[in-house]
């Protein structure tokens, strides 16, 4: 222990009297360890951090899978009875919809995002209360859900931390709820991570007719039971799908089945890829930043040669030098780790601050104890690695040699050092190429997705959703009332150019799909019949998003409202279902039995619009249809698009004014406006654009200091050849191209390995990839011109100063 103090302090009193080797060295290391703890940090919370629940691996979720179309459907309320009672591979099922709440008798109106579950919900998580209770198994039933949890956010928020608020009332939707517990902080949703209150679902018993197995709208949460897999759960409705099938023929389409997957599949799956891609990045990153200073190690352990020669011969032993420096390294890399750190905890607030859209679980990104110990792993096995080559560089053999060539020619003699720290270099060239590669194509793919037409102008729109409790709204007639009050109230507002609502606004994450009927469609043999999204809409909907008409008319007021029924489709609609250059206007669908009867209710397609993106810029293009809001019945929300002259958010104030006009107690839900919708959309793909190409900007910085340094080192190391070159008639070109020529060799070779590295690697992210080939021939022509025109200044700073060797100087010094 004394000898290890000891050497700390030696190694302490060394870097102090290099000050500036030592910033370069400690500010290198802190940007690539920093990089992997961020990064790592994403990783701890995303993939390897369970689940807020108790044995969360136990926990899975059971879908209707079409594999034709490619949908993951929840299940219904049929479904959800028959795979709780009639199956082996479960101790728990739940399911939840997705509720919202009028909030009123507590300040301003105001929506609240609730879940309404099945009495097992919380058992299933195996979560209790933090204060009071949770639901009950038999209270979600009706006359007996009138019982209300809230978050613990919304317990500070409503009530200020108050335990009284056990057991008081809340009015919800105008009707009164018994707050009967309080969740602990870190309980979250699974299904939505911004519901604030949970109540008991009571399903009416209409709902659990077979002929509802295929209306699909709870999410089920289920727990295996002791001693089942997921594997095994998954066989087991594999063969109760097939017999569900068997038993009612005429409820599911041909391929349908069931699927079992995991909550934490679930949650991770989409993001895992880019993930994983980030965590080799700044790997990467890491050894470019080792290598370099490495590189500087090796340079300042060749200019100490004399003083451990001297040290050796007065005795000090080989291992005693290599355990000095490795010291020394260590005590960097420690320093380097811990300004990493503190850059690693700046990123990730940052992260959450600008809390990008489509990344699960970012509100719990923290820099914990997991973070901290992965940092201090890195950095000492950082230090060690960098720290070895330097050390294994230490004189040994022959020490009148190496006092002779220490003190005498700049070390003209360290041909391994040389070599050492040409391979450094174009080990670091070649990692940065590939880094700039991917980013290049991840940039490149961004920037093709960003061009996409989503099929509406999204500029200049606000977007918010109306809600209307059933106490004060029971029924569709006072329901139409209400819209057809505030519609036009708010169109009346100074500035606003069209209004329209619908069921379901794009890019919302709200959307509704079905099947039906074409007439003059046959559907393939065993394959599905028609099926895609469903928008309840008002007239001026196509208006306010601007919506392309194609052909056809729009909805008129009038039609909208008749007693004959209409609708809207979208050119994927009629590219799927007519032939080429048939008219569909005119053309009749219906839902039901795929065979008409004197019960049928024909709709008349009146219009063609453009197709419009849904879900993502990127996503599956499904066929539309757009019905009335008139003719639809049990609709009591609308979202909302409001077209403004400039800013949407600067017309909030005047339209929540217009809305409360004609019902003082409606609040505004969701507001934002339908470009950040949008925007949001593909927030995924723009933190792994940024990410990737900030990590690639620092490899790329690293490398011009290495590719730099190690060219400045070789000047310095030949100067008194330059000298002698310069005195014997050499013309400056001549040095000059020397110099460059020995610095661009290395950059070559460096950007030839990069490029086969590239090849191989850039395969990995094909998948975050939008309408470019991982191999895109100019994303690498591009990336190598830029690092060989880098390399090529980096050259040139030191060659120019070789060109100003004064060979009377050099050659006074010898």
């Amino acid at each position: 222990m004394d000898t290890l103090l000891e050497d700390v302090r030696h190694a302490l009193r060394r870097l102090r009297h290099a000050p500036a080797f030592t910033t370069v060295v400690v500010i290198t290391l802190a940007l690539g360890i920093g990089a992997n703890s961020a990064i790592f940090s994403l990783v701890d919370t995303i993939l390897l951090s369970p689940l807020p629940y108790r044995a969360p691996g136990e926990l899975v979720t059971i879908q209707h899978h079409y594999p034709s179309i490619g949908l993951d459907a929840p299940v219904s309320a049929p479904g959800f009875r028959d795979y709780r009672d009639r199956t082996r591979s479960f101790s728990h099922v739940a399911v939840e919809r997705q509720w919202s709440a009028n909030l009123t008798g507590i300040g301003d109106p105001q929506r609240l995002r609730g879940g309404k579950v099945s009495g097992d919900f919380f058992a299933v998580l195996g979560v209790g209360a933090a204060l009071g209770r949770t639901i009950l198994p038999d209270e979600d039933a009706a006359g007996r859900d009138h019982v209300v949890v809230l978050s613990d956010g919304l317990w500070k928020r409503l009530y200020g931390a108050k335990r009284d608020a056990v057991g008081a009332t809340m009015s919800l939707n105008g009707e009164p709820y018994r707050i009967v517990g309080v969740m602990p902080p870190s309980f979250r949703d699974f299904w939505s991570a911004d519901v604030e209150l949970w109540t008991p679902i009571a399903l009416d018993p209409a709902l659990f007719t077979p002929g509802n197995y295929t209306n699909e709208w709870l999410d089920l949460t289920a727990r295996l039971r002791p001693g089942v897999t997921a594997d095994a759960a998954a066989r087991e409705m594999r063969a109760f799908a097939d017999r569900l099938k068997h038993q009612y023929p005429d409820q599911f389409a041909p391929d349908w089945t069931l699927r079992v997957v995991s909550l934490d599949q679930l949650a991770t799956g989409k993001i895992r890829p880019a993930l994983l891609v980030l965590l080799g990045a700044v790997g990467f990153v890491l050894l470019i930043a080792c290598a370099n200073v490495a590189n500087l190690l090796l340079a300042r352990a060749a200019a100490r040669g004399r003083e451990v020669a001297i040290r050796t011969a007065l005795g000090a032993r080989r291992r005693d030098i290599v355990r000095q420096l490795l010291t020394e390294s260590v005590l960097l890399s420690l320093a380097g780790g811990t300004l990493g750190l503190a850059l690693a905890y700046w990123t990730v607030r940052s992260l959450v601050a600008l809390n990008p859209g489509n990344i699960p679980r970012v509100a719990e990104l923290r820099v914990n104890g997991t973070v901290v110990l992965f940092t201090l792993v890195v950095s000492v096995a950082t230090g060690l690695l960098f720290g070895l080559a330097p050390a294994l560089q230490a004189p040994s053999g022959d020490l009148r040699r190496t006092l002779s060539d220490a003190g005498g020619r700049g070390g003209t003699t360290d041909r391994g050092g040389r070599r050492l720290r040409r391979a450094l270099v174009v080990s670091e060239i070649a990692l940065a190429l590939v880094l700039l590669t991917g980013a290049g194509l991840l940039i490149k793919s961004f920037a093709r997705l960003s061009g996409v037409d989503p099929g509406f102008d999204p500029r200049d729109v606000l977007t918010f959703n109306l809600s209307l409790p059933a106490t004060r709204y029971p029924n569709d007639t006072v329901r139409r009332v209400f819209f057809d009050r505030v519609i036009p109230a708010i169109a009346a507002v100074p500035g606003v150019k069209a209004v329209g609502g619908t069921s379901g606004m794009p890019f919302s994450g709200s959307w509704s799909t079905g099947s039906y009927n074409v007439e003059g469609y046959q559907p393939p043999p065993n394959g599905n019949g028609p099926w895609g999204d469903i928008r309840i809409i008002t007239p001026g909907f196509p208006q306010a998003l601007h919506l392309p008409l194609r052909r056809g008319h729009l909805f008129t007021d009038l039609e909208a409202s008749g007693a004959g029924r209409v609708a809207l489709v979208d050119e994927e609609f009629v590219r799927r279902y007519y032939r080429h250059g048939e008219d569909p206007i005119g053309r009749r669908i219906w839902f039901g039995p795929s065979t008409p009867d004197t019960s049928t209710r024909f709709i008349t397609i009146v219009g063609v619009v453009g197709h419009s993106k849904e879900e993502a810029l990127d996503a599956e293009s499904r066929p539309q249809l757009y019905l009335p809001y008139a003719q639809t019945s049990d609709i009591d929300f609308l979202d909302i698009a409001v077209r403004t002259s400039g800013d949407p958010m600067r017309y909030v104030g005047a339209i929540r004014r217009a809305v409360q006009g004609v019902d003082p107690d409606q609040p505004l839900a969701r507001i934002r406006s339908l470009d950040e919708m949008v925007s949001a959309s593909m927030g995924q793909r723009r933190l792994s654009v940024v990410l990737l190409g900030v990590f690639a900007g620092i490899a790329l910085l690293l490398a011009t200091i290495g590719i730099y340094g190690i060219m400045s080192y070789s000047v310095t190391q030949r100067a008194r050849e330059m000298g002698i070159r310069v005195a014997l008639g050499a013309r400056t070109a001549d040095v000059l191209g020397l110099v460059l020529r020995q610095g661009m060799m290395l950059a070559l070779v460096g950007v030839a390995a990069g490029l086969a590295g590239s090849l191989a690697l850039t395969r990995l992210i094909a998948s975050q990839l939008y309408a470019v080939r991982a191999t895109d021939p100019a994303t690498f022509a591009t990336v190598a011109l830029l690092l060989s025109a880098v390399a090529f200044v980096a050259c040139m700073l030191p060659a120019r100063r070789a060109t100003r060797v004064d060979p009377v100087e050099v050659l006074r010094d010898e």
